[in-house]
């Protein structure tokens, strides 16, 4: 065979051959890029910033597990890790028809124009991938067309909108705030889980801030998953703990000396001693055999807020709580630890 033509065939198979694995971090430390309309920090994205984002975003791209359960505080940064940085993967990487779920309609175009637009602007791999200046390019607020797929945003409060085409990657973002039907057509979620049958590499992931106990959706999630909590090694002994509450030391008169006892040596180490490790931290599974990967975080595993905040937030809603008024309680409760409220509980 003559040589230009072995020349040829080299060029040929080398477009032709698959792209090597890369997993979500890896994408995203890679190639996205965040807008400063709707980032503090607006440019290259990197985990790094946010250690426990790693793993959570590498489950919802390991084609073994069909589904991922994210149960969070509200500071932790999810909707850019674990919505938009999919989103990006499968409109780049992997080509898919991809659902994003919101409470309402309005909901789902107001997250169109203010996060996704911004993203698929931004990013440098995504901007020729939609075509939205085209009339002919059959994209609108709500559907992104892009070559190999779709992303179509819906609202849970609307049935007509969750009986479209299949889907192979439903992002379910919120879940506590669904209505409990979709008219009169059932459980908005399992509506949506149906369009994912025709798929074998299907996948569902679950984010939501959790509400009441009695009526939560991310709690019963979570319950049937893993049920990971995000570990740190302790500062003084390298043991690996759970960042709780309980294990928060204060003095209300001195909350610049916030810290965190470590339950295997008793040690107390301060904030800046505790998140100097993140970057060692891992996800420890309850029930490490299901096939649900759950994870919980609350606010203290976040870098995008101090521990003072927190602990502030705290003893302003236990003030109110005192007056009767339990509202600031619930909120913090849900918000910054990241649990369920239950009403005969603090």
């Amino acid at each position: 065979m003559k040589k230009n033509t072995v020349d040829m065939f080299t060029r040929i198979f080398k477009v032709l051959q698959p792209p090597p694995e890369m997993t979500l971090s890896q994408w995203a430390d890679k190639f996205r890029r965040l807008s400063a309309g709707s980032s503090a920090e607006p440019g290259r994205w990197k985990t790094a910033k946010a250690p426990y984002q790693k793993e959570i975003m590498d489950a919802i791209t390991d084609i073994t597990i069909k589904k991922v359960v994210i149960m969070s505080a509200a500071q932790v940064g999810k909707t850019d890790a674990m919505v938009l940085n999919p989103i990006g993967y499968y409109v780049h990487y992997d080509p898919s028809p991809i659902m994003v779920m919101q409470p309402t309609i309005q909901m789902a175009e107001t997250f169109s124009k203010d996060r996704l637009s911004p993203m698929l602007r931004d990013t440098p791999v995504l901007r020729d991938k939609v075509n939205d200046k085209s009339r002919n390019s059959g994209n609108t607020i709500l559907q992104k067309i892009f070559p190999g797929g779709h992303v179509t945003m819906v609202g849970a409060n609307s049935p007509s909108s969750l009986a479209s085409r299949p889907i192979r990657i439903l992002l379910a973002d919120e879940i506590d705030r669904y209505p409990a039907t979709a008219g009169n057509e059932g459980d908005p979620l399992l509506l949506a889980g149906k369009r994912l049958a025709t798929f074998w590499n299907k996948k569902e992931v679950c984010v939501s801030t959790p509400t009441n106990k009695e009526t939560s959706r991310i709690a019963v999630e979570f319950e049937h998953s893993t049920q990971e909590e995000w570990n740190v090694p302790c500062p003084a002994c390298g043991a690996f703990t759970p960042l709780l509450w309980a294990n928060i030391v204060f003095d209300r008169d001195k909350l610049d000396e916030i810290g965190c006892t470590c339950p295997a040596c008793g040690v107390v180490s301060s904030e800046t001693e505790w998140k100097e490790q993140y970057i060692n931290g891992k996800f420890v599974a309850a029930h490490p055999e299901r096939k649900v990967r759950g994870f919980h975080l609350n606010a203290l595993a976040s870098l995008f807020v101090d521990w003072r905040e927190i602990v502030e937030k705290f003893l302003t809603a236990n003030e109110e709580k005192k007056k009767g008024n339990i509202e600031l309680l619930k909120v913090w409760t849900n918000t910054e630890m990241g649990e369920t409220w239950e009403e005969d509980g603090e």
